[in-house]
C-alpha cells in the first residue's frame, strides 16, 4: 500500500482509533489466489483480491456494487427511497418510473456517495460551556434524622438550600444517595478531627498538577489551603460537616477528570465524536467511602496506555514557575513600579542580558535596558515585540520558557483520557497531527504509513470504531462537490473529459450517458446525474478500502 487517504470531512488535530475485526469469508469465495502479504498476516486467512475482469463478469450491476461498496449502496437506496416517497429504486439506487419535479429535486439532493464537508461548520470550534453545577442539598432529608450528633450535623447541612457546595448532577445525586443511605454518617471526619484517609486525599489533591490539573480546582469549598486542614477546622462541628461533604464533592470531580478528562471533547469541537469512559460517580463513591487506600483506587482510574505514562513522566520534568510576579499596569520605559526589581531578576534568570545604559540608579524605574530585555524575551517567545511589559509578556515571564512544552504535554494527557480504556490487542491508530497511521499488535507497531488528513475548513472527525470490512478494487461514487467544483470546470473546457478518463456518467434513471450530453454550464450545486469511477489502477480509492461504519461515513483507502 502506498498511503491511506480519507475523502470525508477531515481534521488536523485528533485521532481515529480502529479496532481490527474483518469478515473476509465472501472475499475468499469470489477471488483469485495471490501471494500472502501484509494484510493477510494482519487480518488472518489466505485473502486475495478480485481483478477488474472479475468485477466485469458480475451479471447483475447490483451485485457489482454490493460487492465493492455494500455500505454505500444501502445508504444510497435508503436516501433514494426517501426522496421517491418510498417508491422503488433500481440497483444503483435511482428511482424507477416517472417522478415529479419535487421528487427529482429531493433525489438530486440525496446523499448517494461519499459525504461532502459539513456545511457551514468551518473550523468546527464552538464556545466551550462547562458542565452545570447544582447546590448539594435535598429537602426530603427534613423528615429524617442522623444516627449520631456528627451525622445529624451533616443532615442539617444537606437540607441547607443556601449551601455553597456544588456538583454536577450525577455527582450531586451520588453524594445525596451516599449520605442519605448510610444515616448521614461522615466519610472523612471522626471525633472532631479529619481522618488519616482524608489527610491522604488532601495530599493527593494538592499534587493534582502532576496530572496536568490545577490543584485549586479541587480545594474543598470552605478551605483556604490543603495544609493544616484539621487545625483550620478547629473541631467545629458545623465546619467539619461542611468539610466532609465538600471533600466528597471535590474528590468525585477529581475522579471524573482523572478517568475521562477535564473537558467534554464533543463540546470543544463539532468534529469530535468521542465518548470518554468516565467513572460513574455512584460507582466511585461506593469504593471511596470504604476503602482504606483511596489513593490506590484513584490511581487505578488513570489511562493505562503506555503513552500516558511517558507524558506524565515528561510533565514531572517540566518545572512549574515559582515566585510569580503579580499583575499590574503595563510598564513602559520611564515608569516606576515596585515590581521592577523582580522583573529584572526574572529576565536575568531566563538568560536575557541587560545592557548597562548608565541611567538612573532608582531600582524601581522601568528603564531602557529593561525594556530592551523585554523585547528580547518577547522575540524568543513569539510575542508581539514592543518592549512593553504587558499581560501576555508577564504571563510568559512567569511561566518560564518551558510553558509551551508543559501545555503541550498537558493537552496530550487530556486527549489520552478520552480514549477507550482498552484498545484491544490489535488496533489501527491514526495520529492526525503526525499525519501517520500505525497498526499496533500486542503493544508493538508492526506497520506504519503516512496518512492524508484534512484541512482546517474540511476536517476529519475524531472518533473510534471497529473495522468490519475490507473492499478489494473498490468503485468510487464521485461526490457532488467534486463533480461541481473539480470536474465541472474541466468539462466546460472539454465535455468529453470524463468519458475519455474512464468515468461512467449515469442519468437520474441510472442509464449510462455520455459526459458530452451534459450541459456543464447549468449543472447547479446538486447535479441531476451521477459520476462513477470503476475499479482499476486509476481509481481514486486505490486497491483497498477499509470500512468501519460510522456516523461520519469516513473510511480509509490506499
Amino acid at each position: 500500500m502506498r498511503k491511506f487517504t480519507s475523502l470525508a470531512p477531515k481534521l488536523l488535530i485528533g485521532m481515529v482509533v480502529l479496532a481490527v475485526g474483518v469478515d473476509s469469508a465472501e472475499a475468499q469465495q469470489k477471488i483469485k489466489q495471490r501471494r500472502i502479504g501484509f494484510f493477510e498476516s494482519l487480518f488472518g486467512g489466505n485473502q486475495s483480491a478480485p481483478s477488474t475482469s472479475d468485477f466485469n463478469n458480475f451479471a447483475d450491476p447490483s451485485a457489482k456494487l454490493s460487492w465493492f461498496d455494500e455500505q454505500r449502496l444501502a445508504k444510497a437506496r435508503r436516501a433514494a427511497r426517501l426522496a421517491n416517497g418510498g417508491g422503488s429504486v433500481d440497483p444503483f439506487g435511482f428511482p424507477i418510473g416517472n417522478i415529479s419535479k419535487n421528487q427529482q429535486k429531493k433525489f438530486a439532493q440525496a446523499d448517494r456517495s461519499e459525504p461532502d464537508p459539513l456545511p457551514g461548520l468551518g473550523m468546527g470550534i464552538v464556545a466551550y460551556a462547562p458542565p452545570l453545577t447544582l447546590p448539594v442539598y435535598d429537602t426530603s432529608f427534613l423528615d429524617k434524622k442522623g444516627e449520631t450528633p456528627e451525622a445529624e450535623t451533616i443532615r442539617i447541612e444537606l437540607i441547607n438550600k443556601a449551601t455553597t457546595i456544588r456538583a454536577v448532577d450525577t455527582e450531586r445525586k451520588a453524594i445525596l444517595a451516599q449520605y442519605g443511605g448510610n444515616g448521614f454518617r461522615p466519610l472523612w471526619t471522626q471525633a472532631g478531627h479529619i481522618t488519616p484517609r482524608a489527610e491522604g486525599i488532601l495530599k493527593l489533591l494538592s499534587k493534582a498538577d502532576a496530572e496536568g490539573f490545577n490543584p485549586k480546582n479541587y480545594l474543598p469549598i470552605g478551605m483556604e489551603s490543603f495544609d493544616k486542614a484539621d487545625e483550620s477546622l478547629g473541631g467545629d462541628a458545623n465546619k467539619l460537616a461542611r468539610f466532609d461533604i465538600a471533600l466528597t464533592a471535590a474528590l468525585l470531580k477529581y475522579t471524573r477528570h482523572i478517568s475521562g478528562g477535564q473537558f467534554d471533547p464533543n463540546k470543544l469541537s463539532l468534529y469530535n465524536d468521542i465518548k470518554p469512559q468516565v467513572i460513574a460517580a455512584n460507582e466511585a463513591l461506593k469504593v471511596l467511602a470504604f476503602t482504606p487506600f483511596p489513593e490506590n483506587y484513584i490511581a487505578s482510574l488513570e489511562p493505562t496506555h503506555p503513552q500516558f505514562a511517558i507524558f506524565k513522566k515528561a510533565l514531572s520534568k517540566e518545572s512549574v514557575a515559582e515566585n510569580a510576579i503579580s499583575g499590574g499596569p503595563n510598564l513602559k520605559p520611564g515608569m516606576m513600579d515596585e515590581r521592577v526589581p523582580a522583573i529584572r531578576e526574572k529576565l536575568l534568570s531566563a538568560g536575557i542580558k541587560l545592557a548597562n545604559t548608565g541611567g538612573t540608579t532608582d531600582p524601581t524605574i522601568y528603564d531602557k535596558s529593561l525594556s530592551n530585555g523585554v523585547r528580547a524575551l518577547q522575540k524568543s517567545g513569539n510575542l508581539k515585540v514592543t518592549g512593553v511589559l504587558d499581560v501576555a509578556t508577564l504571563s510568559y515571564l512567569n511561566e518560564g520558557r518551558n510553558a509551551l512544552a508543559r501545555k503541550r504535554i498537558i493537552y496530550n494527557m487530556e486527549r489520552l483520557r478520552w480514549l477507550p480504556k482498552s484498545l484491544g490487542t490489535r488496533y489501527v491508530f491514526v495520529n492526525q497531527p503526525a499525519f501517520e497511521v500505525n497498526v499496533v499488535d500486542r503493544g508493538k507497531t508492526i506497520w506504519n504509513s503516512k496518512v492524508i488528513v484534512g484541512k482546517p475548513m474540511n476536517q476529519t472527525s475524531s472518533f473510534y470504531d471497529q473495522i468490519e470490512t475490507v473492499v478489494f478494487n473498490p468503485s468510487w461514487g464521485v461526490p457532488a462537490s467534486i463533480i461541481v467544483n473539480e470536474y465541472g470546470p474541466k468539462s466546460r473546457k472539454d465535455p468529453g473529459y470524463l468519458d475519455r478518463n474512464g468515468f461512467k456518467v449515469v442519468d437520474s434513471k441510472g442509464q449510462p450517458i455520455s459526459s458530452r450530453d451534459i450541459d456543464w454550464y447549468n449543472i447547479g450545486q446538486a447535479p441531476k446525474f451521477g459520476v462513477q469511477q470503476p475499479p482499476g489502477s486509476d481509481n481514486a480509492l486505490g486497491e483497498l478500502k477499509f470500512l468501519f461504519p460510522n456516523a461520519h461515513d469516513i473510511y480509509m483507502h490506499d
